[in-house]
C-alpha cells in the first residue's frame, strides 16, 4: 500500500515538472495553492472542519489564517487526510496551504524512508527550485519533544513545497505521519512574524 502510494506521489510530481516555476501547478489530490475550497466542498463542509487550534501558537495576529482538515473522504486517492489554510473571513475560501497527510502510526522510521525517497524524485525534477532542511521542535508542543523533520523546496516568491515527518510526543496525543503539500508566501510569512 505504501508503495503505491510513494508511486502516486512520484507521478505527482512528474506532471508538476513541467510547470515547476509556479506553485499554483503543484497539485494534491487535484487541490493547488489560490483554488477556492468552494470548488471541493460545500461551505457546511468547510466550516464544520476548521480548527481553530491549528495556529493558536502564532502570537502576533492571531487568527489571520483558519487551518482545515478533512479525514477519511471517500475521494481521496493518496493521502489518510488533506490540510489547508484559508483566510478568516474570505467569502470565497482562496486556498493558501495545502497538503497531504499519511498516517504512521508507532513507525516514524517508516515516514522517514518515504520522506528521503520523495526527496529524492522532487530534487530530481526541480533543479531551478532552492532546497533547505531543517530538524526542529514544533513550536505547537512546549515540552519541545514533539520533532518535524522537514525538506523545503522554495520558489523565487517565496512559496514552498514541503516534505515533513512529524514526530509527535504522546502528551500531545497526535498520530505521527508524513505530510507533502505546498504553501503560498503569505501564510508562510505570517507563521514567521514576530
Amino acid at each position: 500500500m505504501r508503495f503505491i502510494v510513494l508511486i502516486l506521489v512520484t507521478i505527482f510530481f512528474y506532471q508538476s515538472h513541467a510547470r515547476a516555476n509556479d506553485i499554483r501547478n503543484f497539485e494534491i489530490e487535484g487541490m493547488s495553492i489560490g483554488d477556492s475550497l468552494l470548488n471541493y466542498f460545500d461551505e457546511g463542509e468547510i466550516l464544520n472542519s476548521i480548527e481553530d487550534s491549528y495556529y493558536s501558537y502564532v502570537k502576533k495576529n492571531p487568527g489571520k489564517f483558519k487551518g482545515v482538515e478533512f479525514r477519511e473522504l471517500t475521494t481521496l486517492n493518496t493521502y489518510d487526510a488533506v490540510q489547508f489554510a484559508i483566510k478568516k473571513n474570505d467569502e470565497n475560501y482562496k486556498i493558501y496551504l495545502v497538503k497531504g497527510m499519511i498516517v504512521y502510526e508507532d513507525n516514524i522510521k517508516e515516514c522517514y524512508n518515504k520522506l528521503n525517497e520523495i526527496d529524492k524524485n522532487i530534487s530530481g525534477i526541480s533543479s531551478n527550485l532552492i532546497r533547505h532542511e531543517e530538524f526542529s521542535s514544533h513550536e505547537a508542543d512546549p515540552s519541545g519533544k514533539s520533532k518535524v523533520q522537514s525538506i523545503l523546496y522554495f520558489f523565487k516568491d517565496g512559496s514552498t513545497i514541503e516534505i515533513e515527518c512529524y514526530d509527535w510526543s504522546e502528551k500531545i496525543g497526535y498520530l505521527d505521519h508524513l505530510r507533502v503539500g505546498t504553501k503560498h508566501f503569505e501564510f508562510t510569512d505570517w507563521l514567521l512574524e514576530k
